[in-house]
Order: structure tokens, then sequence, then C-alpha cells
């Protein structure tokens, strides 16, 4: 028998349910909404509904969330400035899930704002990051997510501070989409140290990926070709042993064979570009193999 202490912790707690197949957080986030709507302060009853809504989003059942939070609107008042925090959050959410960016960026620009304001660090660091998501232009995706970076590493909110990981690969890929390939190796080096810190396997995979990209880009390919190789053998191992669903295991390691893939092709290019500049200076090559010597001009396109 649950008692009510144990069932008040649930309540309180209830962010920790977010784990799971989203129809299975859907279906445990509903099941304490009687509950909570029972209680004068409506503020976990509207804050478990934008979860909710966030779990239909996740199952592309974009219109029964948008129904969630207007179900959660409705009772907003002015005293639940975190439930409508994030509202605007889950809004802009099951927005950008669903495609439409012009209508996701202003939710996450209100969420950050009014999060900010009542000094919400968790909440805050979420928004902004989700700003620097869809953001278009990739200077001001650096920006927000610097910012981003900047409050995390202040706050006294643990949770807040757990972003970090996340953030600083995030910065990386800006600076890939920027081509600024010093910056993005940088950034995911410091992905990677916090990952270890924590012992969070996932983040220091994805930072070691993409180290390996930045060094590709950074000509460093005998580098970037050994991280990779490395990586491919550890996802080898998880499929073997089943530590992630298939959804995920396949995303991360075709990231690793895409990545494998363009190492080649960049020494491909290394080595017939130096092949050609020797060949093409002997006049017996030249005349003798002529389609030898043009498969090599060809390979450095």
């Amino acid at each position: 028998m649950v008692s009510q202490s144990q069932a008040d912790t649930k309540l309180e707690n209830f962010d920790d349910l977010f784990v799971g197949h989203p129809l299975e957080i859907e279906k445990n986030l509903n099941e304490l909404l009687p509950q909570v709507k029972a209680l004068e302060d409506k503020s976990i009853y509207l804050q478990i509904l934008s979860q909710v809504a966030l779990a239909q989003s996740m199952q592309k059942k974009f219109t029964e969330a948008h129904k969630t939070l207007d179900k959660a609107e409705a009772s907003l008042t002015s005293g639940y400035d975190l439930a409508r925090v994030r509202i605007f959050l889950e809004r802009g959410r099951v927005f950008h899930q669903s495609d439409n960016i012009d209508e996701a960026l202003p939710l996450f620009r209100k969420s950050y704002e009014l999060s900010e304001k009542h000094k919400f660090d968790f909440h805050t660091v979420n928004a902004v990051h989700m700003v620097a998501i869809v953001e278009k232009n990739v200077d001001e995706k650096i920006k927000w997510n610097k910012r981003a970076i900047d409050l995390s590493k202040k706050t006294e909110d643990k949770r807040a501070y757990a972003w970090l990981g996340a953030l600083y690969n995030n910065l990386g890929h800006n600076y890939l989409e920027a081509k600024k390939y010093s910056e993005a190796h940088s950034a995911y080096k410091q992905s990677k140290s916090f990952g270890e810190e924590r012992g969070d396997v996932i983040i220091v995979r994805g930072a070691k990926w993409g180290i390996g990209r930045a060094l590709r880009s950074l000509n460093s390919l005998d580098e970037a070709l050994g991280i990779q190789l490395a990586l491919l053998e550890e996802y080898d191992d998880i499929a073997k042993k089943g530590e992630l669903p298939v959804e995920l295991l396949v995303v991360g390691r075709g990231m690793v064979y895409e990545e494998l893939a363009e190492i080649h092709l960049a020494n491909v290019k290394k080595f017939s570009t130096l092949a050609y500049q020797d060949l093409s200076k002997d006049p017996w090559f030249i005349k003798l193999e002529p389609k030898r010597l043009e498969k090599m001009k060809q390979l450095q396109e």
C-alpha cells in the first residue's frame, strides 16, 4: 500500500516519470491527473498536462497535444508562472516537431523570458537551447547556445548544470555548420570531459563522434579514422549486448559509417592529387598510361 507521503513525493517528482517509450510516459502521467486535479494549487496539474502534451507530440499526435495544452491554458491564472513557462515551452515543441518553426520560435522566446525573470534556471536553459535549435542563422544559434552554457555554469540548480554536456555538443554542431572546425573540436572536447566527469556514456559517445568529425575537416584524417573505427567497435559491442533501442543504434552507428565514408573519400582525393602531381611530370607515363593519369585527375573532383 502506498502511503500519503509516498504519493505526495511521486506527485512532486512527476518529471521522473518521463523515461521510456512516450506511450508509457503518457499513460503514467495521465494516471496522476485525477489526484493532482483535486489539489487547490493547480500548478502541478498544469505542469503534468504540459508533459502529457510533450509525450503525445513525441508520438506525432500533434492535434491531441495541442488540445491537451489548450486544456492547461484554460486553467492558467497569474499565479502559475512555472506552469505557464512549461506550457509555452511544450507548445513550441509541438510546433517544432510538426515542422512549424515560425510558430515555435516566439513561444520558446516567451518561455525563456518568463523563466529567466522568475529564476527557473532548469527551464530557462531548456528554453534557451530550443531557441538555439530553431534559429535559422548559425551565428544566432551559437549566441544562444553560449548563453545557455553560461547560465548552466553559474546556476546552483544541479539539473540545469547537467545540461552542459548536451549544450557543448550542440555548440559543436553549430561550429561545424559555420565551418569553424577548431572551435567545433574544442566544444566537443568540453562535452566529452563533462560526460566523463559525470559517467554519461551517451554524451561521451556523441562527443567522440564530434571530435572525429571536426578532425576530418581539420585534415587530421588518420586521427579521425582511428576515432570513428573505435566508435564502430563500440557500437558493434552495444548491438551484440542489446544495450540500445534499435532506432537509436542505427542512427549512431549510421553516422559513424557516414564519417568513415567521408574520411576514405578525403584520403582518395588526397592520394589521387599526390599521384597526379608526380605522374603528370613523367613524359613516358603520360604517353603510355593516359587513362590511368586521367583517372587520378577525376578522383580529385
